[in-house]
């Protein structure tokens, strides 16, 4: 029999992608929103049923909850609605997963924990990015022992693109005090908030330089104070602090002198939306977001998650990993009021698990991972179970419409720290060099003149398509030509189709979504091939080659691109050693992205930017009965 959710503030910002990940990834849940007002029109799938609801009506709230089988609590702000919710749960005789991240919160519902014993009832607390994914991630840490003293810190960045629920400035006013709540010695402790102290300062990837640090109570310093923490973690001290993009120490440290009435909290949460909602609109904000736990001090021992998605999406993910856990039965006889770090390590295990098929994962942070999150964009998406949710689907550089706003500067750092660029800097002086980019203008304007025929050709919707296409090739023809002139030709062409290639492998790794992202599917090759398909469909469209498709039996899909626009202006413009790049970009690209499949990939580039590929589904092994 299908169960049936409930989740209370399913208009916000986390309980609305709550519902519409549980609803994509299963059909079969009968899932309904709960809230004080009905959701605007196009916010919730169709089908799914709105519920009227007043925390303050007990009466009301009960009856209703006593026709579901799990409550998914996403009220806000936490501070306020403390344990209304999980008390109404309770006498509804009803499990319930929250996403709570205020500490005065927690400090109430974790004191339900015996009579949510005494009713063999189940209250899963803090499902979400912080705590939740945090506490994972610290807690896998401890199960290692990667602190002999049992020392962490966690810490977060959150860009500004994304503008923020109604609620959340709530939840950023509590965070600024001049005392904070921190676990300490391995007990509770009041402390002087360190503002500016020898850690109020982090390097977090893909920044310029160190981000100031706002120290805030995490909920999990209530939690580690309970007897009934999992046996094999064993924390002495957690430092937690965040950073928001276009959010200063300064503002945080002046507003914790002052204690805000009701009145003014609520002008200056108001206040503090309306500025998130326009700053989400800048050029410069962000979309990137970053946690990483380590100990002792040394972030190279840690784990770290990075990639272009918001906090309230990996909210929304980790809460409802909570719901699948719940739904498959991990936590049977599991009792209580419970947080991540209550939970024995093999359910932590399992949550792990099943946050990796939403594709969010941690890394070491190791070389490489820090150079994935600081040059690659990171890895984990805003993505469903739904292919229309990929990042980009069925566009290409010339249709996209708002790059990552790190991109420009990102393509300017590949090309000055490039070693064609060092090569054609120590094979000239000032006086030459300043020569060799002139005389690059001036070619660059000259090469775009000689391809005023392919934009004569393509007068129709898509002409200025063409006038960017046309720009870009003699960008490249003229740079190249030039360097040529000066290398070599051997050296030159060496040189630059690795500039070439190392921005381009940069460019899709935001482009496109990240291997992990398929993880969402059950079919992923299925899913990989109709996201990549249906990239090559469009791009043909635009008149850059054209694409044959066939089948060769239900798991082999040929593919066959010619007359290659790219080749042939390449060779028009004298560069025609050039022609076959375009193509060993896109077979990185496509590789890496089918890298965790069982998508077995066979591309043989030809002359003038043809390509020959196959791609077959690799058979699964079965279980043998």
């Amino acid at each position: 029999m299908s169960k049936k959710i409930i989740v209370l503030g399913g208009t916000g910002e986390s309980g609305r992608r709550i519902i519409s990940l549980l609803s994509a990834r299963h059909c079969d849940l009968k899932i309904s929103c709960a809230a004080r007002r009905a959701p605007k029109a196009g916010v919730l799938p169709e089908h799914i049923d709105y519920v009227p609801f007043d925390i303050n009506d007990q009466d009301k709230s009960i009856e209703t909850l006593k026709q579901f089988d799990l409550a998914v609590i996403a009220l806000g702000p936490m501070d306020k609605f403390a344990l209304k919710a999980h008390q109404l749960c309770l006498n509804a005789d009803l499990d319930a997963i929250d996403i709570n991240d205020s500490l005065h919160a927690a400090d109430q519902v974790l004191n339900l924990n015996t009579e949510a014993q005494s009713k063999q009832r189940l209250l899963l607390t803090g499902m979400g990015f912080s705590p939740g994914i945090s506490t994972l991630l610290l807690t896998e840490l401890a199960h290692k022992k990667a602190s002999a003293i049992g020392h962490y810190q966690c810490r977060l960045y959150m860009g500004a693109a994304y503008g923020g629920g109604e609620t959340s400035p709530q939840a950023i006013l509590a965070s600024f005090t001049n005392q904070l709540s921190c676990w300490r010695e391995g007990t509770r402790q009041q402390i002087d908030t360190p503002w500016q102290d020898e850690q109020h300062q982090f390097a977090f990837p893909a920044l310029k330089k160190p981000a100031d640090l706002i120290p805030f109570a995490t909920p999990e310093v209530a939690g580690l104070g309970k007897e009934y923490v999992a046996e094999d973690i064993d924390i002495k001290h957690l430092d937690s602090r965040y950073h928001i993009q276009h959010l200063t120490l300064g503002f945080a440290k002046f507003m914790s002198k002052y204690r805000l009435g009701e009145r003014k909290n609520a002008f200056f949460s108001n206040m503090f939306f309306n500025n998130g909602q326009k700053l989400k609109t800048k050029k410069d904000s962000d979309p990137d977001t970053c946690l990483w736990v380590y100990p002792d001090n040394n972030p190279q021992s840690g784990l770290i998650l990075h990639g272009v998605i918001s906090s309230y999406e990996l909210t929304a993910k980790m809460a409802c990993v909570a719901v699948e856990c719940w739904l498959n039965k991990c936590f049977s006889d599991n009792y209580g009021v419970k947080a991540v770090e209550h939970l024995p390590y093999a359910i932590r295990q399992q949550l792990l698990q099943t946050l990796a098929l939403y594709g969010v994962t941690a890394k070491p942070a190791n070389t490489q991972s820090i150079h994935q999150a600081d040059q690659e964009f990171g890895w984990v998406d805003s993505v469903s179970s739904d292919i229309n949710s990929l990042r980009n689907l069925g566009l290409n550089w010339y249709t996209v419409t708002k790059q990552h706003p790190k991109m420009a500067k990102r393509q300017q750092e590949y090309l000055y720290k490039s070693e064609i660029w060092r090569a054609l800097k120590e094979a000239t002086s000032t006086f030459s060099f300043t020569k060799f980019v002139i005389s690059t203008l001036l070619a660059w304007s000259k090469d775009g003149k000689r391809l005023q025929h392919w934009r004569d050709k393509h007068q129709d919707e898509n002409s200025e398509i063409w006038q960017s296409i046309t720009k870009d090739m003699s960008m490249f023809t003229s740079g190249y030509g030039n360097a040529r002139k000066v290398l070599g030709k051997d050296k030159a062409y060496q040189l630059y189709r690795e500039m070439f290639l190392e921005t381009g492998k940069m460019e899709m790794r935001w482009l496109w979504p990240n291997p992990e992202s398929f993880n969402m599917f059950d079919q992923k090759e299925d899913a990989i091939l109709e996201y990549w398909l249906t990239w090559l469909r469009n791009y043909a469209k635009l008149g850059l080659f054209t694409l044959k498709e066939s089948q060769d039996g239900p798991q082999s899909t040929l593919i066959s691109i010619s007359n290659c626009a790219y080749a042939a202006m390449f060779k028009e413009l004298d560069c025609p050693e050039l022609v076959n790049m375009v193509r060993e970009m896109e077979q990185e690209a496509l590789t890496f992205l089918a890298s965790q499949s069982n998508l077995d990939i066979t591309w043989n580039i030809k002359n003038d930017g043809a390509a020959e590929i196959t791609l077959n589904k690799a058979p699964k092994l079965q279980a043998v009965s």
